[in-house]
């Protein structure tokens, strides 16, 4: 609860500071993620999980995420100015946690219930490919492990802690994924979106209901929970319990007549794409490590200014002169791509200090964001 309650505040600071902004775009074009799906037996519910259909339901995804989607110019008309696209493309890895090539999607003998909290802890943890370096999908059956088979899919939020743990994960039924709901509910293939979007920190539109603060973002009007599709474009129904019209074509709803995210939801993902649980997933040196970029060395453009930090080596603590005016997102990894500090800073400001007294002398890894720049530099602790 801690650990939400953080993120929630990071979240809030980091939207308040895009507000602020006049450019909102973000450092990197595309932000690119490795994925890699665990799969738990070939057939599930008479229907075949193979590598084409977990391809086909990944390229539909990033579809969703993209606003490229074939039914995006048929949102709500009062909607339609609300919709958002987040610039991110989830890529099976290339490359596993040893270095070696694969293909992103690995078989398993059948096996049930991981998408239930704190009984399958283990297991799940045993197959985890690291938390930091791959949103991992583990695709089964029977989810929760009950014998009921009709429950699609569940993610746990941004979590350092489930992190460490091995545990961070999407779990999703595979009678149910992609072209697997093809010809009855096409509609319902979209699922995998909510989900993702669960990874990123997005809430069901319908939390809390009809009360503060729902699911954290402005332009998400309250609702309750399936309360039925807009029959069409122009349709003034359904209405929640303030009389407003509800986004029924909402990805994050349980209406299944899905077709957007909005502007909010987008910049609360990318909120959730600097939370220390996230952020190094789509990091240059991650995506080489993933096998989902070849190196590339690349000369710093003129108009670049350095951020410089010094002393360095140091005995624990650094001090940094940011570039530019703005705010920064400000992390240090570990050699093994860990997070072992991270803050935002609003420049011109108090001048920046990372403590690393108590961590162990070693290579370390500074990375500074901001809307103008992203730069990575190496720290030395004595």
């Amino acid at each position: 609860m801690l650990e939400r309650a953080s993120a929630e505040s990071f979240t809030r600071q980091f939207l308040e500071d895009l507000a602020q902004q006049q450019a909102k775009t973000t450092a990197v074009d595309t932000y690119r993620i490795p994925v890699v799906f665990h799969v738990y037996g070939t057939t599930q519910g008479g229907k075949t999980v193979s590598d084409t259909l977990i391809q086909s339901a990944l390229q539909a995804l990033n579809m969703d995420f993209n606003g490229l989607n074939a039914d995006f110019g048929q949102v709500n008309s009062q909607f339609m100015p609300l919709r958002g696209t987040l610039n991110v493309q989830f890529k099976l890895a290339r490359k596993d946690p040893n270095g070696l090539p694969t293909t992103g999607i690995e078989y398993f003998p059948v096996e049930t219930g991981y998408a239930s909290y704190g009984t399958h802890d283990a297991l799940i943890a045993a197959d985890a490919w690291d938390n930091y370096r791959y949103i991992n999908v583990y695709v089964m059956h029977d989810i929760f492990g009950n014998g009921a088979t009709n429950n699609s899919g569940i993610a746990t939020y941004p979590s350092v802690v489930n992190n460490n743990s091995r545990i961070s994960r999407i779990v999703y039924n595979g009678a149910l994924l992609g072209t697997n709901n093809f010809p009855g509910n096409p509609e319902f293939a979209s699922v995998l979106t909510h989900e993702f979007g669960h990874y990123l920190n997005l809430i069901h539109t319908f939390e809390g209901g009809c009360s503060a603060p729902n699911d954290n973002v402005a332009d998400t009007p309250p609702c309750t929970t399936a309360q039925g599709c807009h029959t069409s474009p122009g349709s003034t129904l359904p209405l929640n319990c303030d009389g407003n019209l509800i986004n029924s074509d909402n990805y994050m709803d349980y209406n299944i007549c899905y077709k957007m995210f909005t502007e909010g939801q987008r910049d609360r993902m990318e909120a959730a794409l600097s939370l220390d649980s996230r952020i190094t997933l789509w990091q240059d040196s991650n995506l080489v490590f993933t096998g989902i970029k070849t190196p590339t060395t690349v000369a710093p453009t003129a108009s670049a200014q350095p951020a410089r930090v010094h002393p360095n080596p140091s005995d624990g603590h650094f001090y940094i002169d940011l570039p530019q005016e703005g705010v920064y997102s400000i992390s240090v990894s570990d050699a093994m791509g860990r997070i072992v500090y991270s803050a935002a800073w609003q420049m011109p400001g108090d001048r920046v200090t990372i403590d690393l007294n108590d961590r162990p002398a070693g290579i370390y890894f500074l990375r500074l964001h901001s809307r103008q720049d992203t730069q990575q530099l190496r720290l030395q602790r004595l």
